[in-house]
């Protein structure tokens, strides 16, 4: 019964449409359920992590209209074929449209919400405006671009989302501590790297992205790709091991 199972399973995948649908849906969905799964102490309230899903989903439409906005006015005040333009681009426009729009999103929901009272929420919290965020956009790539952007997509560009998610959530919730405990300007300075170093970290991926067009370049995203992906399984595992009560 078993392996007849497994044969009707792989034969459904095996339909484009379904496995376009499964790349399409499946990762953002897989990487946050796993993520929920780590928050043992207290976990969150499914509607409110829902919720943050789908506001991650509606924070696409800001982030589009600011990009677009912002690269016209770049487009015409620098030469598009120069680096301060990529690093302006990837930097400053993208990266920071993106993950502004997904604290916007996050702050708003969360920061006064009585469910936050552990520190490992503020991942729970993050990776779910992100993984929403990520689904949206690969909603837009296939209508875009068709199935064959979905494969890539599903193996780095969503993962690449949830780590900016969880270097986002590791701050964020270091400034709910500082906050409680009191110390609203270290609470401050923490929430203001809640937005900065995922916004470097999805700017410096989308620079070495646009430079892949080499066999050194491949090898340097891969090892960068790589290099993140592990640094934010290991920082997921060691924050949900030591999570605590905030109070």
């Amino acid at each position: 019964m078993g392996e007849l199972i497994g044969l009707l399973f792989y034969m459904v995948l095996s339909l484009p449409l379904v496995r376009t649908l499964a790349l399409t849906l499946v990762p953002a969905l897989a990487l946050l359920a796993y993520v929920r799964k780590k928050d043992w102490l207290e976990p969150e309230p499914p509607k409110l992590v829902w919720g943050l899903f789908g506001l991650g989903v509606l924070s696409v439409i800001p982030a589009f209209f600011l990009e677009l906005g912002a690269l016209y006015v770049l487009s015409l005040l620098l030469d598009s074929e120069s680096l301060l333009f990529r690093l302006i681009q990837w930097f400053l426009v993208v990266g920071l449209a993106e993950e502004g729009c997904k604290y916007a999103m996050l702050y708003k929901k969360t920061w006064k919400h009585p469910a936050f009272n552990c520190t490992f929420d503020a991942v729970v919290y993050a990776v779910a405006v992100s993984a929403g965020f990520a689904l949206a956009e690969n909603i837009t790539y296939l209508i875009n671009y068709g199935s064959s952007a979905m494969l890539i997509r599903a193996l780095v560009s969503v993962p690449a989302h949830i780590c900016f998610a969880v270097l986002m959530g590791s701050w964020y919730g270091s400034a709910k501590r500082l906050n409680t405990w009191e110390q609203p300007e270290k609470s401050r300075s923490a929430r203001r790297l809640a937005l900065l170093v995922p916004v470097l970290a999805h700017g410096l991926y989308d620079l070495i992205v646009s430079g892949v067009n080499s066999g050194e370049a491949v090898a340097l995203f891969i090892i960068f790709v790589a290099a993140m992906f592990l640094v934010c399984f290991l920082r997921v595992r060691k924050l949900s091991n030591t999570d605590e009560y905030i109070a």
